[in-house]
């Protein structure tokens, strides 16, 4: 089955023993994986008939152009909730863009092309009403009143887990051989807040930098895998610039992600809980 990979700038947290990391990484992509570049811009189908199969042999009489791909929408689970597709000039719309879920997209094999086995269509059942009713999709932050008040009746629950969790947290990292991770508590940081699931894309996140758990720039997230069913598996972060290294990207597993936007502003932030000496040891990803 093919798989996606979404260039964006996300990073992860990872706390674990060196015992425990080895199973996290890999440092070969998939021959079947795609990279954002071919998929943001891509061309979306629909089809008022049913698409039963897993692949055609070219365009199919019915399929309509729609748009193209504009950007993903993530959710701080780890899966794309929708895709922004950019329509018009097609039953008399004009251009705009609508959020589409992305289990409404499939990814369909084009079997005109035997020597490509990674071409494929993006096909969606619809009608002309499905598209003339669809609501326009609107950028802006998530009702940040409610979000701050959320965030304000944890933080005390948060502190005291710091506490607790703090002296364990320590020992299981610095421990080679602990086959279990240490529990990973929220990164908070004066100033930003955690963004809300639907304020999170691609275009976003795309270069934002990343720092370990002293506020130390460590590098910054190129590309973000997922897998065929919209789940974020792994990030990849470049690191660089530090002990007299050059810029080396490694694979790090999504289990654990922090990522904080500033409350006044744009600026995007990533933590890693490891350390400069744990990423300069993992293998270099070779996508």
């Amino acid at each position: 089955m093919k798989k996606l990979m979404i260039s964006t700038a996300m990073a992860a947290v990872v706390a674990s023993s060196a015992v425990a990391q080895e199973a996290m990484f890999r440092a070969e992509a998939d021959p079947m994986e795609i990279v954002a570049s071919d998929f943001i811009g891509k061309r979306v189908y629909a089809s008022e008939a049913a698409v039963d199969g897993d692949a055609f042999d070219g365009l199919q009489d019915g399929w309509e152009d729609i748009g193209e791909i504009n950007d993903v929408i993530l959710s701080r689970t780890g899966s794309v909730d929708a895709v922004l597709v950019d329509i018009g000039g097609f039953l008399g719309i004009g251009e705009r863009q609508v959020a589409v879920d992305m289990t409404a997209i499939r990814f369909v094999s084009d079997s005109s092309t035997a020597e490509d086995e990674a071409d494929y269509f993006l096909v969606m059942n619809a009608d002309r009403a499905s598209f003339e009713g669809a609501p326009e999709y609107h950028w802006g932050h998530a009702a940040m009143e409610q979000a701050e008040a959320d965030v304000e009746a944890a933080v005390e629950d948060v502190e005291e887990a710091v506490d607790d969790a703090a002296a364990a947290t320590e020992t299981a990292i610095g421990t080679a051989t602990d086959t279990e991770s240490a529990e990973r508590v929220p990164v908070i940081r004066d100033g930003y807040d955690t963004p809300a699931e639907e304020d999170l894309t691609t275009e976003m996140l795309t270069g934002a930098k990343a720092y370990d758990a002293n506020d130390e720039w460590i590098g910054e997230v190129s590309q973000l895998i997922i897998d065929e069913s919209g789940k974020i598996t792994h990030a990849i972060i470049d690191v660089g610039g530090f002990l007299g290294i050059g810029e080396k990207p490694v694979e790090l597993a999504m289990g654990d992600v922090d990522i904080l936007r500033e409350t006044e502003g744009d600026d995007v932030r990533v933590y890693v809980s490891m350390t400069k000496e744990e990423l300069e040891a993992l293998p270099a990803y070779e996508g």
